[in-house]
């Protein structure tokens, strides 16, 4: 008798340990699936919900708020999530209150937060849907980071192979450490090139003086139009001495032939040479007609009319 009563006893504390224990489980369940709170339905749109499942949770300035009811596809691009949030903070909630996608630590579970939006909004009402913002995912980070430690990698061996053709004096860079010489004439460039700087500064310097010829082509209209026409007359001069040298090179022309027919201009340089004897022939019989008794007195008269004639021209 006494054995069956210390069984029954164990018994039924294990039952109502047990009961107890599920009822803290329940609770506990219930409490976090908002099973024992009054809650309102809201909805979001998104491209992409990075790995977001049924029953994450939904936070709010950091809180749990809620959890994940339904996630159903309304296209190819398109999902549409529908969360369960309690009544209490539905005040908070404001109809520009925006949705996004996040990680509950750097590898935790996905979780959908709410940002509250503007307070000269309205609220929120049940089974309405607020705007959803696409947020970095976590893995499209992972790989923008490994692509950054490659490209560092990378660099690094550059930097170790540039570094090591310097220690071992290869390279326009050592020259310009080691070599005197190098470095005098990389030197004497520089003063070169501050010595041309210098004189671009004077250059400009004279032709922004307003008396420069440069200056005045610049900024003066009448003399930028008077050199102007005389570059346009300087156009039409060779132009016309274009067409003088192709009349040159015309066979029919005089001119041509002087130049060109070696029988033509030696016929003309012996006309040239017996015009020239003619006229000292000329001034031979002159001079002997003068000594001619019979002619003298013309000759004379001739004299005396002339110096008349300058006499008079010298007077006016």
């Amino acid at each position: 008798m006494t054995k069956n009563s210390n069984y029954t006893w164990k018994l039924g504390m294990f039952v109502i340990l047990g009961l107890a224990l599920f009822m803290i489980i329940i609770y506990f369940i219930g409490n976090n699936k908002n099973l024992f709170t009054s809650t309102f339905e809201l909805k979001s749109q998104f491209k992409n919900v990075s790995g977001l499942k049924e029953g994450n949770n939904v936070r709010f300035s950091g809180i749990n708020v809620g959890t994940v009811k339904e996630i159903e596809f309304l296209s190819d691009s398109a999902v549409m999530v529908k969360i369960i949030v309690k009544e209490e903070v539905q005040q908070y909630i404001k109809t520009d209150a925006i949705a996004s996608i996040g990680s509950d630590g750097l590898m935790g579970d996905k979780v959908l937060t709410i940002s509250p939006g503007s307070s000269s909004n309205k609220m929120v009402k049940d089974k309405g849907t607020i705007r959803s913002m696409t947020t970095v995912d976590m893995e499209d980070l992972m790989k923008g980071l490994n692509k950054s430690v490659e490209n560092a990698q990378i660099i690094t061996e550059q930097l170790s192979e540039f570094s090591t053709k310097i220690n071992k004096g290869k390279g326009a860079l050592n020259k310009v450490l080691t070599d005197e010489e190098f470095a005098d004439g990389l030197d004497k460039t520089m003063q070169n090139l501050k010595t041309s700087s210098d004189e671009f500064v004077a250059f400009t310097t004279k032709m922004n003086d307003k008396n420069g010829t440069l200056s005045r082509l610049m900024t003066n209209p009448n003399y930028a139009n008077s050199v102007e026409k005389t570059l346009d007359n300087l156009e039409k001069t060779s132009n016309e001495f274009e067409v003088f040298s192709k009349r040159l090179n015309n066979d029919k022309g005089i001119l041509s032939k002087l130049v060109g027919n070696e029988r033509l201009a030696t016929s003309l340089d012996s006309s040239l040479i017996n015009i020239e004897k003619a006229s000292k022939n000329i001034i031979e019989i002159e001079e002997a007609a003068k000594n001619n008794f019979l002619l003298r007195g013309y000759f004379k008269k001739k004299e005396k009319a002339l110096e008349k004639k300058n006499a008079a021209m010298s007077g006016n």
